[in-house]
């Protein structure tokens, strides 16, 4: 027995697949597929019905007027259903509407058992109703199962009770209890299979969006990449340009960091830079972008931020970084970093105007004597 239930398991797992949290992406991702398949149910449906209406299905002293007022009405809702479910933009709505309508029609299809003579055409349609059920309900699997076998079991009681005792034929119920099976295959299927797809989209499209974002990643010191932090500020210099709202940048290069290197080794500058980078992107606003320019310097992008405010920034990275010492084996390496700030002019004709008065600040701090920032 514990061999069948791993496999009964799996084989239940590949039959109904539950996305979670995905569950109402996809039905929004596939409501105006469902839309246009729905009214598709609807427009066979009404086929069948109101074909079955023109064949000799109905005794003949019911037939006029009954018979065309009451087709004419079932094709007039039918027409109303679809036309509402044509323009709706909400999955809500539409599983309200297809719902309705699926009701509409079997309860429609039970009364008319009543009148009828339960002709062999009518269980036709029968098989055709419990199809369309099963395929075209929004409902859960267990609501559009009880939905179907209830339509059945309406169907069966009237016929047993009412059509037998006046010598009507039988209705087939083999043909229902095959219906119903493969209802059952094909609402699984097609769901399944949907939702299979939409899971493999999303998964391949979460797997390129990571291949970007690592790509645009320092795998180093975890923070953007040259070209995207140049990127992300020509962006902003052009908004710059186009509202003159404030924008400032600065520049930050760790000090003697060659001696880094040279005394304790590159694995400890490759600490070094990773410590500095983790602690400018802890310090930063949420709307700054920092960025690794090359070697031991970054850049911090800060729109929306005058020289003043900016200034503020770049002090606070800089005197955290001072009293955080990197640890390695044991021993403190101390370090420090020199900062150059600029703010954007309405004569900066392109974003190179503005590093460039960033970096000749930049040097303006090393040549003061490093630690400090400049603007």
């Amino acid at each position: 027995m514990k061999y069948y239930h791993p496999m009964l398991k799996r084989l239940l797992g590949d039959i109904l697949t539950d996305l979670g949290p995905l569950e109402g992406d996809y039905r929004a991702a596939n409501l105006k597929g469902d839309i246009r398949q729905g009214i598709l149910y609807m427009l066979v449906a009404s086929l069948g019905i109101l074909t079955l209406f023109n064949a000799d299905v109905l005794p003949p002293q019911a037939r006029p007027p009954f018979t065309w007022a009451t087709a004419a009405g079932y094709a007039v809702v039918t027409v109303l259903f679809g036309a509402l479910l044509y323009n709706t933009t909400k999955v809500r709505v539409y599983d309200r509407l297809m719902t309705a309508w699926l009701l509409l029609t079997l309860l429609f299809r039970i009364v008319l058992d009543f009148i009828t003579s339960g002709s062999s055409p009518l269980a036709y349609l029968d098989i055709l109703l419990i199809f369309i059920t099963y395929l075209a309900s929004p409902l859960s699997f267990r609501n559009t199962a009880a939905m179907a076998v209830g339509f059945s079991v309406s169907l069966l009681y009237i016929n047993h009770f009412i059509q037998t005792a006046a010598g009507s034929p039988a209705v087939p119920i083999f043909a229902h209890l095959t219906a119903h099976l493969l209802g059952w295959l094909a609402h699984l299927q097609m769901q399944t299979h949907r939702r299979k797809s939409f899971q493999a989209f999303i998964d391949e499209k979460d797997a390129k969006e990571m291949v970007a974002f690592l790509a645009n990643i320092d795998p180093l010191t975890k923070s953007l990449t040259r070209r995207q932090f140049l990127n992300i500020a020509e962006s902003e210099f052009r908004r710059f340009q186009r509202y003159q709202r404030p924008l400032s940048i600065m520049i930050l290069d760790a000090d003697h960091f060659k001696a880094v290197n040279d005394t304790h080794g590159h694995h400890a500058g490759d600490l070094v830079l990773r410590s500095l980078s983790l602690t400018a992107l802890e310090q930063k606003r949420a709307q700054d972008t920092f960025g690794r320019l090359g070697g031991e310097e970054f850049g911090l992008l800060m729109p929306e931020t005058t020289l003043d405010k900016a200034r503020v920034v770049a002090e606070r990275i800089r005197l955290v970084w001072e009293a955080s010492p990197v640890k390695l084996d044991g021993e403190l390496i101390r370090s420090t970093i020199s900062i150059g700030l600029a703010q954007a002019e309405p004569t900066d004709r392109s974003l190179e105007d503005l590093l460039r008065r960033a970096d000749q600040m930049l040097y303006k701090a090393k040549a003061n004597g490093r630690n400090r920032v400049e603007s």
